[in-house]
């Protein structure tokens, strides 16, 4: 059995991190656990059309909106601790790699992803097709696609320290690879295509409903879905796509009574890196301008991206914004107002 730990954290290269996992962890569980915690998963290629069924056959109770919370935490020790308290199996929806398991987990890479891969047996989960999932290969996933990952176990914490056996904690994971880096509007605060806009509601909603396909009604969504210099969506229309879904889609409604955005670091914000890289590009696209003419630019143009945090020139965090889109007071406004899909009064305000 591999070894419990000191409260002490000792620091690790994230490179011997993942060997260890790979090497000792997971082989362990493998060997010790598989009936407990399968290390397997299910693709999902299609969830919009294949969860469909399910949601025809089983219907929803209530059809009220689902209470919603923005939390600053780990968001997978966040599901823990709710699950535990709530006697239940919480899910959290996170960014994955389209391409390979885990991404680059096994390396130095930062992403969230990468370092759940290093404390827990995920990487080894999403790599790992069920016997009966119909597939042999869950990579690489289709643009709306997912996997569901039921069991897997966390055997360290958010700065890879060792839990003892006895704090590790199994939950499901929906991996889901969100939009990198797509076209924006002048302002950098909207999608410059409405197709494109659509593809990541369509990733939203694949998420949801892998989640309600599985009976859970509530969910975990990793703050960073999308957001971060790795993917660079613009955050209030990413925040306000997750409520369009959450409030108006037919199929979920009534099926996910309880969200929670978890943002692991409170002062990210997307919206300054995304005004940031436009001014970089500005600065060059002047520069060659400049060059072209036989002299250098003296003025360059500057982005200007929405919902500044005030005085200070900064840009309002992920956290912040999405805080504000899901407060209550917000929630009640919004259904107040006619339906954004059909113009019509909202049937949830009845």
């Amino acid at each position: 059995m591999p070894s419990g730990s000191s409260s002490k954290v000792v620091k690790q290269k994230p490179s011997d991190v993942a060997a260890e996992t790979k090497r000792t962890y997971t082989p362990y569980i493998k060997a010790n656990f598989e009936a407990q915690w399968p290390t397997c998963s299910y693709l999902f290629e299609q969830p919009i059309v294949q969860c469909a069924q399910r949601f025809l056959e089983v219907r929803p109770v209530g059809l009220g909106p689902p209470q919603f919370y923005v939390r600053n935490s780990d968001p997978v020790d966040a599901a823990i601790i709710w699950a535990r308290a709530a006697n239940t199996s919480i899910p959290v929806i996170c960014a994955a790699n389209d391409k390979r398991a885990g991404g680059d987990w096994e390396t130095g890479v930062q992403g969230y992803e990468e370092r759940l891969c290093r404390r827990s047996t995920l990487a080894c989960c999403l790599s790992t097709p069920a016997l009966n999932a119909g597939t042999s290969n869950n990579f690489p996933i289709p643009s709306s696609g997912g996997i569901y990952s039921s069991h897997v176990v966390v055997f360290r914490g958010p700065h890879y320290e060792k839990l003892e056996f006895d704090d590790w904690a199994n939950l499901p994971i929906i991996s889901v690879p969100p939009t990198r880096w797509p076209k924006l509007d002048p302002s950098g605060s909207k999608y410059s295509f409405s197709d494109e806009r659509a593809m990541v509601k369509d990733k939203i909603r694949g998420a949801l409903r892998i989640a309600a396909y599985y009976g859970h009604d509530q969910v975990v969504i990793a703050g960073d879905w999308g957001l971060g210099n790795g993917h660079r969506n613009p955050p209030r229309e990413l925040a306000e796509l997750w409520r369009e879904v959450l409030l108006y889609d037919p199929e979920l409604r009534g099926r996910i009574r309880e969200a929670a955005f978890v943002f692991e670091d409170a002062n990210q914000s997307t919206a300054q890196l995304i005004v940031n890289e436009m001014s970089k590009k500005d600065h060059k696209r002047d520069h060659a301008k400049g060059k072209g003419k036989g002299g250098s630019s003296s003025s360059s143009s500057s982005a200007t991206v929405a919902s500044p945090k005030g005085g200070g020139g900064g840009y309002a965090a992920d956290c912040e914004i999405y805080a504000q889109v899901f407060d209550n007071e917000e929630i009640r406004r919004v259904l107040q107002q006619p339906d954004a899909r059909y113009g019509l009064e909202n049937l949830l305000t009845k």
